[in-house]
């Protein structure tokens, strides 16, 4: 479980140290990309793009949602740019982290790059394309949660826009590791609950959205949140000594 919780991370991790080798000039990638929503720079997202490609990420079944999530993020925030980003992928197949996030964007922008590259992939690929186009995208806040790859992208989308939404999200899922009969339902309630912790510990913001969150959450949740909260705050404490 925790491994699958980890794929956001992991996989970030692995991009961006490819993309340090090739852009010396750039320090601290890793945390440029997790905390990208406090200092957004759009102008690295082509070469971000580019190493992806190099190395084979679009093909990569681990990074697809969480990488999903966070372009639909920087698509949204940045439409003028779209058209410039998306272009040398236009004509090239398996670009579904493209699609996916340029779907869920759902902007005019996004919709008009999608139906660009539809127009240039092979009737297979552009079957696949069209079906998406055809089909409303979920939002934050009605798509469903049925694996733990789901929590991933979310965590994508939060670290490109810092929005409280998808850790909203993320948080309704904890108390699911106290369903009983059923082991799916179990294991995205237990990689919700160490995400939000892992996340608090590293996010000063998931830690202000958990604090402001347990004020209104029902009673299982409000528990859940006050023990992870309880957790960071005696750590922080240890750490002082």
């Amino acid at each position: 479980m925790k491994k699958l919780v980890l794929a956001f991370t992991i996989s970030l991790f692995l991009l961006l140290n490819a993309f340090a080798q090739g852009d010396q000039g750039t320090q601290n990638l890793e945390e440029w990309t997790t905390y990208y929503y406090n200092n957004p720079e759009p102008d690295k997202i082509a070469p971000v793009l580019k190493v992806i490609t190099d190395r084979g990420y679009f093909e990569n079944d681990n990074v697809q949602a969480p990488l999903s999530g966070f372009f639909t993020e920087v698509f949204i925030a940045n439409p003028e740019r779209i058209s410039a980003w998306v272009k040398p992928y236009i004509g090239i197949p398996k670009r579904h982290i493209l699609y996916s996030a340029l779907w869920t964007c759902n902007s005019a922008q996004c919709r008009a790059a999608l139906e660009q590259m539809a127009k240039a992939e092979s009737p297979q690929e552009a079957k696949k394309i069209s079906a998406l186009l055809a089909s409303p995208p979920p939002t934050i806040e009605s798509m469903s949660i049925n694996n733990p790859a789901a929590l991933d992208y979310l965590w994508g989308r939060f670290m490109a826009s810092g929005s409280a939404a998808p850790v909203e999200r993320i948080i309704d899922q904890m108390k699911l590791a106290s369903s009983k009969e059923n082991v799916d339902a179990v294991l995205i309630g237990g990689a919700a609950q160490w995400s939000v912790l892992a996340n608090a510990r590293q996010h000063k913001k998931v830690l202000e959205i958990l604090e402001i969150r347990r004020n209104n959450a029902d009673p299982q949740t409000k528990a859940l949140l006050n023990e992870i909260l309880a957790s960071i705050n005696a750590e922080n404490i240890n750490n002082v000594r």
